[in-house]
């Protein structure tokens, strides 16, 4: 009679520890991203806005006060009457830094309106502007410049979608006026041109702004 054959124990072989996947914890993983790639923080609407404007004009610093919808008008001297220039959008009035190599370290102040209706914006430095006055609705502002026949008067008509929002802007634009006047002009002030100055290729200067007026005049 013949023995059974006896059958082999099959083992299981045991992988190395190497070999066998790691099992991701998620949460974990995902705790430690975040730890190490913190997102950062959120910023607020003015420090949005700063960015906006410094992209035009990178010596903007900070923003003291804005209007929601202002409308820019130029005067005219001969019919004696307020002319639509076109330009229509945000005022902001801003401080800036001083002019590099500038050893007085001399307050610099102006009022931006971020043009709606095309690619001009209007950038008023106070430091030229012999006066300014509120009279009714409008900010009238007396900018020096050098066109025949002196000042050219510009009108700034600030909508009140709030009931302090005229006066707040008015009253800031001739507070800035103030110290910016009182410091002075800064000699041989080069234009300013951000990067968004450069891809629409320079702002609407004050001399574009009246030039169809002076034109419509001398005809």
């Amino acid at each position: 009679m013949s023995r059974a054959t006896p059958r082999k124990t099959r083992g299981h072989k045991r992988q190395p520890s190497n070999l066998i996947p790691a099992v991701s914890d998620y949460e974990s993983d995902a705790a430690a991203i975040q730890q190490t790639y913190a997102p950062p923080p959120p910023r607020t609407n003015t420090e949005l806005n700063v960015s906006v404007l410094q992209r035009y004009v990178p010596s903007i610093h900070s923003i003291l006060s804005i209007a929601a919808n202002a409308v820019v008008y130029t005067f005219d001297s001969v019919a004696e009457s307020w002319d639509k220039s076109g330009v229509e959008g945000t005022l902001f009035v801003c401080t800036q830094s001083p002019l590099p190599g500038d050893p007085n370290h001399t307050p610099r102040a102006c009022v931006f309106v971020l043009n709606r209706r095309g690619l001009g914006n209007v950038i008023v430095d106070l430091a030229q502007v012999s006066h300014v006055e509120i009279a009714g609705e409008l900010v009238i502002l007396r900018v020096e410049g050098a066109w025949e026949g002196g000042e050219r008067v510009l009108g700034v008509w600030i909508h009140n979608d709030r009931e302090e929002t005229r006066q707040v802007n008015g009253a800031m634009i001739q507070e800035c006026w103030g110290v910016a006047r009182s410091a002075g002009a800064v000699e041989d002030q080069r234009q300013e041109a951000g990067p968004a100055m450069q891809a629409i290729g320079r702002p609407l200067t004050l001399n574009e702004l009246f030039g169809s007026q002076a034109t419509n005049q001398g005809q």
